[in-house]
């Protein structure tokens, strides 16, 4: 972030001051400006007071016919919830169960809510609206997820914007019958390398997201494609994904809900539509990726205008990039200034470590001369 020296009022240059919220305010007309996600912005209006989160942690656990092992998994999610410390609620969605499984989600206290869109994308979007945390993490109710790892996604909370226990990055396993292991391989190799995602596990969902983020989505998919729709979506908004490894058991009890034919239709229509996501002027890392582009003329354009700017600001003391959007050229100068007023692309832009402004060019929130 620039230095508070730097910023002034876009409408009056009145000098600003940080305060709690977090804000920036003008000392001169009192207008307020918000600070999101480390970026001074200029542009979102300050920020009216809002109700505090219900608790620190909202678990999510979509069900059907899910009853014995919900029996089992309930008490060991409250046991690792209480030595982990935060405020916390369990909320079981329930998709229509006929096996008791209402009956023991109020035995052990947890909240039920009961779906009203189908499949397990409609279960999701039930439990998310609901959520009143501050994080959310979701898990299976099948006791495929361990509750002892809980501590490890809430420990890495501050490590990305959604954490995933991650069973393909260096550490992690899984514990499943070779065809469904074929599968899932095959399933995220052809979304990540299709779709140039950085994630190494896009079909886990065990996960914990910050809940603000998650009332940004929207989400049309209603199958088991919800979890790749989720993270592409995230990773389009700028918002940072991170997996730490994770040891993937089988379902303790039943069978699984996935039916092939219907999985397969489902996860081939959300590839469609986040491919076009993706590979549009939309998406926060677009600007970024067109460097090493597969399209030459795409990659030429991105090259040549990284030489060309780098070469004229080389020796500035201080440098202003206006629309700088997300390319690699606001890491390239130490001390350069990116300003755009696409809050996404600012967002993927953070990790050049140089300082990002969320502004106009109309109203540059920088003093004359």
């Amino acid at each position: 972030m620039p230095s508070l020296d730097s910023l002034v009022c876009p409408k009056c240059h009145g000098p600003l001051t940080a305060s709690a919220g977090p804000e920036l305010r003008c000392t001169r007309d009192g207008l307020r400006y918000p600070v999101v996600d480390g970026i001074p912005s200029f542009i979102i209006a300050g920020p009216d007071p809002v109700a505090l989160p219900g608790c620190a942690l909202s678990l999510v656990l979509p069900a059907l016919n899910e009853g014995e092992n919900l029996d089992r998994v309930l008490p060991e999610l409250k046991q690792a919830l209480v030595a982990l410390g935060p405020t916390y609620e369990i909320i079981v969605v329930d998709g229509g169960s006929r096996d008791g499984t209402q009956e023991i989600v109020r035995k052990h206290g947890a909240r039920l809510v009961s779906q009203k869109l189908p499949g397990f994308g409609g279960a999701y979007r039930a439990g998310f609206e609901q959520a009143r945390g501050e994080y959310v993490i979701t898990l299976d109710a099948d006791g495929s997820h361990d509750p002892k790892f809980l501590k490890d996604l809430w420990t890495a909370r501050r490590d990305g914007d959604v954490v995933i226990a991650s069973r393909y990055v260096q550490g992690g396993a899984a514990e499943m019958p070779a065809t469904r292991r074929v599968m899932s391989r095959i399933l995220n190799i052809t979304f990540g390398r299709g779709l140039s995602l950085p994630v190494h596990d896009l079909s886990s969902g065990y996960r914990l997201y910050r809940a603000a983020i998650l009332r940004e989505l929207e989400l049309k998919a209603t199958d088991f494609d919800v979890l790749e729709e989720i993270l592409i979506r995230v990773l389009a908004a700028g918002y940072r994904v991170y997996e730490v490894p994770f040891r993937y058991r089988a379902r303790v009890s039943g069978r699984s809900h996935a039916r092939l034919v219907r999985f397969a239709i489902s996860y081939l229509r959300t590839f469609v539509a986040m491919w076009r996501l993706r590979n549009s002027i939309a998406s926060s890392d677009y600007d970024g990726r067109a460097y090493d582009s597969i399209i030459p003329l795409q990659r030429y354009w991105q090259r040549g205008r990284y030489r060309a700017i780098t070469q004229l600001a080389s020796g500035s003391h201080q440098v202003l990039d206006v629309g700088c959007g997300s390319s690699r050229i606001i890491g390239a100068i130490p001390g350069m200034i990116g300003l755009d007023i696409q809050l996404h692309k600012l967002r993927y832009a953070r990790r050049y470590g140089n300082g990002l402004v969320h502004g106009s060019i109309f109203e540059l929130p920088f003093a004359d001369g």
